[in-house]
């Protein structure tokens, strides 16, 4: 299994291609952060040189979007993989999922979430933010483990990616 942190998310981005193109069924996901809307209009994820499309919605295909070959060249969610195996899996963690450097783990932020539909109807409850971290963690649940071959990471938050990137660099190491 191939599993690899990323500095660049243009960087995993092409490796993930050159994987798509040798085995087929690689696709790259993303965590809800990025603002998109059904408005028939075409919503982008940026991080530094990386930009692409937001999955885009195609009624008329046969095909789920995580088995036509055109979506290599776009971004998924949790919606549009959730219960496919894929050969290789491209994930970004969004502005939502934060290294905390007190405890050296994640830290989920739902200010951060812009899936505002996995939120509707939470209000009741008497823990919503924890509702919230729940629905969050199930969502990256889901797309961690897509994978089949292999799982590569990009992480949106600075400190995230830097301790990624440490923790891969020492395991090279040993």
């Amino acid at each position: 299994f191939d599993f690899q942190f990323f500095d660049d998310a243009q960087n995993l981005y092409e490796t993930l291609k050159e994987k798509n193109a040798l085995y087929g069924l690689s696709r790259l996901v993303a965590t809800y952060d990025y603002p998109y809307t059904l408005d028939g209009q075409d919503h982008f994820i940026t991080e530094g040189r990386f930009h692409l499309r937001w999955d885009r919605s195609k009624p008329q295909e046969k095909l789920p979007w995580a088995e036509r070959p055109d979506t290599i060249d776009e971004v998924g969610s949790v919606y549009t993989v959730q219960g496919f195996d894929l050969n290789y899996v491209g994930v970004i963690l969004g502005p939502s999922v934060l290294y905390n450097a007190s405890t050296d783990g994640l830290h989920l932020d739902p200010a951060r979430y812009e899936d505002s539909a996995a939120f509707a109807g939470r209000g009741g409850l008497l823990e919503p933010e924890q509702a919230k971290e729940r629905i969050m963690l199930n969502a990256l649940n889901v797309l961690l483990t897509r994978a089949v071959r292999g799982l590569y990471i990009y992480a949106h938050d600075p400190a995230l990616r830097a301790r990624l990137m440490a923790l891969q660099a020492k395991a090279v190491l040993t």
